[in-house]
């Protein structure tokens, strides 16, 4: 009677030996890997060996690897995998806590143009002023009739923008050029789980890290909330042109040269631009503004998803090329309900007792992928791809060839 009492039920020992047989499972799989991934070669096994840079089966991603994505003008055909820099998971963040090096970034030029329209590149001028929009106003008016310009930016305008400026400092330099928005990715793989790919090749002795341009469609509800951010920011500055600074700034070890839109500046005095583009942005990068929109937070979840996520992303943003001040626009429906201004400086100190997400873990990661991608970039012939996707474990890098 008493071995009948202590002995488990039917139910219970069949979701014990269902348990069993799915660990045996993962456990067979995972040495499969293991087996594959213990082909590589021994330059490879070299190259690769520290733990966060590890040889990459190039059996992986399967049919992945006939993708084709336009990166500028060129079509570029993905090749195999070679190596990869892993994602730390929940419980290793805390090992990315220590404080890093970070040099507060410094101005060095600045260029605009009209997103969509050729030959209207030029050097120098000054973000729109900032003024209060009104509360009530809509912000899908216009949405039907709207069309989306082409995205036909390059990285070429921020390398031009450094030549014209200073002519002799892109042949000395062995940092990173890149837009910012590389950078927003990368720094918040940790916590995301966003696809992406970057392309990166080596010329003149420095790395350049282009966008990938995708052909992906977006429905219809994405065009809408993409609209009504950019139709905040018209209500808020509106300009014809787009303005860009070139920023330099020292993550680690690592410098690097990051292009970036500003969308406004908080209303200073007239001065005359200098034809060098050293323009008042030299002088009021501390009144530059970033212009965000979220929906109204009406209940604890909402408070904790903007935290958690949309916080992330507005800190990474505005912090990379020292933007101090971010003015959110909450909508209720496809009107602007209220204005909120946050100092992006403010942010995580903001989100650090919740522990949400940490700054430095973003910006020791960070470091790491640098590192990773200066470790495998070397060949000036080719073209690489670094590429973050499902199953969200690793940053895998691959050489392309060009058709």
């Amino acid at each position: 009677l008493a071995l009948q009492q202590i002995a488990p039920s039917p139910v219970i020992f069949a979701f014990f030996l269902l348990f069993l047989l799915q660990n045996c499972l993962e456990y067979l799989h995972n040495r499969e890997n293991h087996r594959k991934m213990s082909t590589v070669t021994k330059r490879d096994r070299t190259e690769f060996s520290s733990s966060s840079q590890v040889p990459y089966s190039s059996q992986a991603n399967g049919q992945k690897s006939e993708k084709k994505m336009k990166i500028e003008d060129s079509r570029i055909t993905m090749g195999k995998p070679f190596a990869f820099v892993r994602v730390p998971r929940r419980h290793e963040l805390r090992n990315l806590e220590k404080a890093i090096s970070f040099s507060k970034p410094a101005y060095i030029t600045s260029f605009s143009r009209i997103k969509g329209k050729a030959n209207t590149w030029k050097l120098g001028g000054q973000p729109p002023v900032y003024r209060d929009p009104k509360l009530g106003s809509s912000l899908v008016e216009g949405f039907e009739e709207h069309k989306e310009p082409t995205d036909d930016s390059t990285l070429d305008f921020v390398t031009d923008a450094i030549d014209s400026s200073f002519p002799k400092l892109l042949p000395k330099f062995r940092g990173f050029v890149t837009y910012r928005n590389n950078l927003n990715k990368i720094l918040a793989t940790p916590y995301l789980r966003n696809e992406y790919d970057i392309s990166a090749r080596i010329k003149d002795g420095y790395i350049r890290l282009d966008v990938v341009k995708k052909d992906d469609p977006v429905d219809n509800r994405s065009q809408r909330f993409m609209y009504m951010g950019r139709k905040f920011e018209e209500l808020c500055a509106h300009s014809e042109r787009e303005h860009c600074v070139v920023m330099r700034l020292k993550l680690g070890n690592h410098e690097l040269m990051v292009g970036a839109e500003i969308d406004a500046v908080m209303k200073i005095k007239e001065e005359n631009n200098s034809s060098k583009g050293d323009s008042n942005d030299e002088k009021y990068n501390n009144k530059w503004v970033e212009l965000k929109t979220s929906s109204l937070i009406e209940s604890e979840r909402q408070q904790k998803s903007f935290e958690k996520y949309k916080l992330l992303k507005f800190w990474i943003q505005s912090f990379l090329v020292g933007v101090p001040i971010i003015k959110c626009g909450y909508r209720k429906g496809d009107h602007l309900e209220k204005i909120e201004t946050i100092e992006t400086l403010r942010i995580p100190s903001r989100v650090r007792e919740k522990g949400y997400w940490s700054g430095n873990v973003c910006l020791n990661y960070a470091n790491r992928v640098l590192n990773f991608i200066r470790s495998s970039v070397k060949d000036p012939s080719k073209i690489y791809t670094i590429s973050f996707k499902d199953p969200w474990d690793k940053i895998v890098i691959s050489a392309n060839s060009i058709k």
